[in-house]
């Protein structure tokens, strides 16, 4: 556990957990950093998790997302033998623990640079590691893994991960006193907040306190109902 923190008592995020430290900068591909929350209900200071695409930036915040997802650490080392018993390091780009301890890792990578003698060293990475029980499953993640409306939302939750003092409070008494299905846009006009209750309501959807009737990007027009998560 991290001890930075700043005047106010305000935690600095925890450093990244990852066995190797991503690149800083490159003139050739993306590179940067996230601060993850360890899971969507959670809002705590985060953890730092570098990524060197933009194709890893999306997979990170679409992982964190999933509401079964309670960790994720970027750049996890296993070593692997290869058919002549020579050891070698592979870096899993992402490994998520859900909350049921399934252990899931995840080789990030654009279809166009998954060749044949790439996918042969993933099958004996994933063989291995599931039989040193390292992981539960080994999974390649491209660019067809990914949802525009999931990636859409993964994105608004992250925006608006920081806690509301004063908005929170505010949307959860709203929430507390709504039946059946309603508008998000309703919600936000009983809050007369604009668009801090509709962040607020948001982040309520994180939580798993408020559930959308269908798989789409979230806007106001989007129908909510409370889960049995949900305590006023």
């Amino acid at each position: 556990m991290s001890d930075l923190s700043i005047g106010g008592g305000v935690r600095l995020p925890e450093f990244s957990l990852g066995d190797r430290a991503t690149q800083v900068g490159s003139t050739q591909h993306f590179t940067g950093g996230i601060v993850l929350n360890s899971g969507p209900g959670s809002d705590g200071p985060g953890r730092r998790v570098g990524v060197e695409s933009h194709h890893e930036a999306n997979a990170s915040l679409l992982l964190a997302a999933r509401p079964e997802v309670i960790d994720l650490v970027e750049q996890v080392r296993f070593d692997w033998f290869d058919q002549d018993g020579e050891i070698h390091k592979h870096y899993i780009d992402l490994v998520a623990t859900e909350r049921d301890g399934t252990v899931v890792g995840y080789a990030v990578r654009p279809l166009a640079r998954v060749k044949d003698a790439y996918l042969a060293q993933l099958v004996r990475v994933k063989e291995q590691a599931i039989d040193q029980g390292v992981l539960h499953d080994f999974r390649l993640f491209t660019e067809r893994d990914i949802c525009p409306a999931e990636l859409y939302n993964a994105k608004l939750f992250h925006s608006v991960r920081r806690p509301d003092c004063f908005a929170d409070p505010v949307a959860k008494d709203v929430v507390g006193q709504m039946t059946g299905v309603v508008a998000i846009g309703r919600l936000v006009e009983q809050t007369r907040l604009d668009g801090m209750g509709f962040r607020a309501l948001v982040r309520l959807i994180r939580s798993g306190h408020l559930q959308t009737l269908h798989h789409e990007r979230i806007t106001h027009s989007s129908l909510v109902f409370k889960t049995k998560e949900f305590s006023a």
